[in-house]
């Protein structure tokens, strides 16, 4: 995977280890628990390094 691409905010949480596996941190997010610039997300946002 080239290092400017984007990626599925949930995937990214995963492989930053944020949460032992994938579906536990689109659980986290679609409680709420992760947000950015305080604005609820979901699992699907992109998001580039």
């Amino acid at each position: 995977m080239n290092t400017l691409e984007s990626m599925r905010i949930d995937k990214w949480l995963w492989c930053a280890r944020f949460y032992k596996t994938r579906s536990l941190a689109t659980e986290a997010i679609g409680m709420g628990r992760d947000t950015i610039n305080g604005q609820a997300i979901k699992a699907s946002r992109e998001v580039r390094p």
